[in-house]
């Protein structure tokens, strides 16, 4: 998987094909899992966070 980058241990990140869902990042803290958090980038320049509480 992609890295865009890293900020203080944490990695940004993307998977190449996730079942249709929009496109999103992935923020972990040093190393990629399937149970990072998501960010979805919004057309008015926001930003929405999804966690799924692991």
């Amino acid at each position: 998987m992609p890295n865009l980058f890293s900020v203080s241990g944490y990695l940004i990140y993307f998977w190449s094909n996730e079942n249709n869902e929009p496109i999103h990042g992935h923020v972990s803290k040093g190393r990629h899992t399937k149970h990072a958090t998501k960010f979805w980038l919004t057309s008015d320049h926001g930003c929405i966070l999804a966690t799924n509480g692991s």
